[in-house]
Order: C-alpha cells, then sequence, then structure tokens
C-alpha cells in the first residue's frame, strides 16, 4: 500500500510541475486497456486453480458487484443523476481495489494464511467482473451508448480485457513459451504503476474537494456498507476463518483504479471518478485497518 501511495504522489508531483498535455493522460490509458490490462488477464486466468476453497471469496465477490450495482441504479434513479455519473459509479462502486491495495493490506492485516483468499476474491472475484460486467457497463453507459444493443454488445466483444479473458480460459492447460510466459509478466507489472500514473495526473489539475451526493454516497457504500453486509452474512452462515476475514476486507477496499480508467476512457464522468479513487484511497488507510480491528485477533 505504501509503494502505491508513493507512485501516486509522485505522479501528481509530475503533473503539477510539468502540466503535461491531456493527450499524455489519453495516451497512459490507451496503454492500460489495450496492453498492460489483457496481459495481467491472459498471464493470471490460465493459471488459476479452481477448487472448492473459492466458493466464499468468489461468491462473495460477485455478491457485491450485484450489491454496489443495484444500490447505485436506484439512488442514482431517484435522485436524477446524470448518465455520465450513474454509470461512472456503476463501475467504481462495484469494483474494488482488490489487487493493488487488497493483497498488502489483507497479508499485512491479517497474515498470509488469508492471501490465497484474496487472491481468488479479486481474480475470479472482482478482476473478472471488471473484464465482463465493467465492459458491458463502459458500452451502455459511454460515449455513444444512445446506440442499439446489437453495437453495445460489439462493444463488449471487442473490448480488449474481454477478448483476453476469453483467450485466455482457452489456453487453460495450454503450455506457453517462456519468450511468451515472460512477455506477459513484463506488461503485467506495468498495470499497477500506470494506474496510478493516470490517476495522479488527473489529480494534479484539480483540489480535491468537499464530496458531492454521488461521491459521498458511492464512498458510503464501497467502505463501509459492503463489508457490514458481508460481517453480517458471516455471522449469518456461522462462518469464520481467514476465508470470511479476508472477504470482510476485501469488501471494503477503495473503489478499483483500473475500472476508474475505464470509465474515463468511456467518456464517463471524470470529476466523479477522480473524487472517489482519490478520496476513497485516503479514506481506506483508515477504514480497512479499522475493520480489521472489527474481525479480532
Amino acid at each position: 500500500m505504501v509503494t502505491v501511495g508513493l507512485i501516486l504522489a509522485v505522479a501528481v508531483a509530475a503533473g503539477r510541475w510539468l502540466r503535461p498535455p491531456e493527450s499524455t493522460v489519453a495516451a497512459v490509458d490507451w496503454v492500460i486497456i489495450n496492453l498492460a490490462l489483457p496481459a495481467v488477464v491472459l498471464h493470471t486466468i490460465p493459471q488459476l486453480q479452481l477448487t472448492t476453497d473459492a466458493v466464499v471469496p468468489v461468491v462473495t465477490a460477485w455478491c457485491m458487484v450485484f450489491v454496489g450495482a443495484a444500490a447505485v441504479w436506484v439512488v442514482a434513479r431517484r435522485a436524477g443523476w446524470s448518465r455520465e455519473v450513474t454509470g461512472a459509479l456503476l463501475l467504481v462502486v462495484p469494483l474494488g481495489n482488490t489487487s493493488f491495495l487488497g493483497f498488502p493490506a489483507v497479508e499485512a492485516l491479517l497474515g498470509t494464511d488469508a492471501l490465497p483468499t484474496a487472491v481468488l476474491y479479486d481474480q475470479l472475484g472482482t478482476f473478472l467482473a471488471l473484464t465482463t460486467y465493467g465492459a458491458v457497463v463502459a458500452a451502455r453507459y459511454g460515449a455513444g451508448s444512445a446506440d442499439g444493443p446489437g453495437v453495445v454488445l460489439r462493444r463488449v466483444l471487442v473490448f480488449p480485457p474481454f477478448v483476453a479473458l476469453m483467450v485466455g480460459f482457452g489456453l487453460r492447460g495450454v503450455m506457453l513459451p517462456e519468450a511468451i510466459v515472460g512477455s506477459l509478466e513484463l506488461l503485467s507489472v506495468t498495470l499497477t504503476p500506470l494506474a496510478m500514473v493516470s490517476i495522479g495526473l488527473r489529480l494534479a489539475g484539480r483540489r480535491l474537494q468537499t464530496p458531492t451526493a454521488p461521491v459521498a454516497f458511492g464512498l458510503a457504500v464501497r467502505l463501509a456498507f459492503m463489508p457490514a453486509l458481508v460481517l453480517a452474512a458471516a455471522a449469518l452462515f456461522n462462518g469464520s476463518g481467514p476465508a470470511w476475514d479476508a472477504s470482510v476486507l476485501e469488501a471494503g477496499m477503495p473503489p478499483m483504479v483500473t475500472a476508474g480508467i475505464v470509465a474515463t476512457a468511456a467518456g464517463l464522468d471524470d470529476d466523479t471518478v477522480v473524487s472517489m479513487v482519490g478520496i476513497g484511497l485516503v479514506l481506506a488507510l483508515a477504514t480497512v485497518p479499522l475493520w480489521a480491528l472489527v474481525l479480532g485477533p
């Protein structure tokens, strides 16, 4: 978490000092969506082991996606929020930062025994949702979303991370040449720093102000309601141990940076995305350890 925060701080400082053109941020986003994110998918999906241990974290992760999406959809309709704001929230509220921040946080607060659960929660839950659910939201609410269902479906099917997901499942059990695996790994490690650079450059051009109603609602759902719901489910089903504990923490992670990149690349509300990611990251430094305290020793 410290490393991620440091990269973000450096990116903000560099953005304020160098004042790069908007085309620079767009170029970074293009690399993330078309190269780094597909590389992560192709590198991880073929290696995932599907066992019964995956049930709790994976089911929990997908339940949180649907709960977050439903909460946003209902409140946004009643409040009359714009299509761009609603679409942005539909990406950054249901999808948490369950890998970049989730893995180190779970390991530091719960121990290494809980880390495999965090990986399953992210890879078969949140990350898989990004490439499927996220693709649908971006196509449905993004620029040109007034087009018909056929056009929206085509956008989903050609969304690079979704294409990589389909290829990744097709490669399960296939031994790839070391050169290809090495190249995918090199591209994969660029995702976190590039995502933080993208958000940092956006933050550099503005000051985080008092959260708007959509942002305040989104952060409350993301950082408080969702982990509380998982904790309640654990009590209801008499669940305990690393699987449930890690799922609670992962459910309370701040908004996923990459989901924010997908949202801005789709032309959704930039201010909402940057505020959700920036403020959420700061608040999570306090809220995530608090949830760990609630879980107890």
